[in-house]
């Protein structure tokens, strides 16, 4: 064992260890740190993410959809992105949220948006009927069954 030393200003300073108790409360150090890190309690919404709308069941009939995309980016933001096959291209239009309990409200930015997809205007509130990590199941104000799986 040596004694652990540095240079500060350029005057040698002694530490009052040994260069094996050096090495033992570093890595004490870091083990407590992980514990504390890992012990945090943060609850994320498996709500947030990117999710692909399946399918949209209105007044019984199920129509089949491959091209939207609902993205929830935070507490408050949301996008929806529309693929244009014809085109080949993607259209993004952001907005704001409020949750309820299991009720999401949604307010697009852009008014434009409503000609993009099935929405009258450019607010809208969703119940939340089935959540988990792998699918959603949104039912709207107009009583539309929409299917989403995470992408």
């Amino acid at each position: 064992m040596q004694d652990v030393n540095f240079y500060f200003a350029g005057k040698v300073v002694f530490l009052p260890f040994k260069t094996d108790d050096y090495m033992k409360y570093f890595y004490a150090a870091g083990i407590v740190f992980l514990i504390l890190t890992s012990c945090e309690n943060v609850s994320y919404s498996p709500l947030i993410g990117k999710w692909q709308l399946k399918t949209v069941n209105k007044n019984g009939e199920t129509f089949p959809v491959d091209t939207v995309w609902y993205n929830f980016h935070s507490i408050s933001i949301f996008a929806i992105q529309i693929y244009q096959p014809r085109y080949d291209s993607y259209v993004l239009f952001e907005g704001m949220r409020k949750q309820d309990d299991n009720v999401i409200s949604i307010e697009m930015i852009h008014e434009t948006a409503i000609y993009y997809c099935d929405w009258d205007n450019p607010s809208r509130s969703f119940t939340i009927e089935k959540l988990n990590r792998k699918q959603l199941l949104l039912r709207s104000e107009e009583g539309f069954l929409y299917s989403f799986i995470k992408f």
